[in-house]
């Protein structure tokens, strides 16, 4: 990333602390511990949110889009235009996050999901979709495609205090 004053590095970038003033305490100082979450704890995360984010390689470019979802088993489900590059590559490999931060108690957790997405074409389980999940998008336009992720790695991490 440049700045028009050359590159950003961590040599050259501080945090800033509360207020942009300097950096306070880190997490270890604050008595933060960081912990790696069970696959199920992960799952457990994801059904409790609605909004991701879907990253995947286009062109020479990896794109990162945020998309509502739901869990269907250990699956997640969003649904998109067909016009769309969600559309034109859901059927791949892909990288899918959530998480949830509390800035001010310096908290959260981070899921990251990776796996191959489908389109979902069976009008069975789509009917299926429509009926059980609610699944609206949030944007305006027709988002007929259903677009399945079956993870092949799940992570997580927590940060909280102790």
């Amino acid at each position: 990333m440049t700045t028009g004053k050359g590159p950003v590095t961590g040599q050259n970038v501080l945090p800033a602390g509360p207020e942009g003033g300097t950096p306070g305490p880190g997490p270890a100082a604050c008595g933060h511990a960081l912990r790696t979450l069970s696959p199920a704890e992960c799952f457990e995360l994801l059904e409790q949110r609605g909004i991701g984010r879907v990253g995947f390689a286009c062109a020479a470019e990896i794109m990162i889009l945020p998309v509502n979802y739901a869990v269907a088993g250990k699956t997640i489900i969003f649904r998109t235009a067909p016009d769309t590059l969600l559309a034109a590559y859901a059927e791949g490999r892909v990288s899918f996050e959530v998480d949830s931060l509390d800035e001010a108690l310096r908290e959260g957790w981070s899921v990251l999901v990776h796996g191959h997405a489908h389109k979902v074409t069976e009008e069975r389980v789509v009917k299926q979709f429509e009926g059980r999940m609610h699944l609206e998008p949030w944007a305006a336009g027709a988002r007929d495609v259903y677009v399945r992720i079956a993870p092949s790695r799940i992570s997580g991490r927590r940060i909280k205090q102790s």
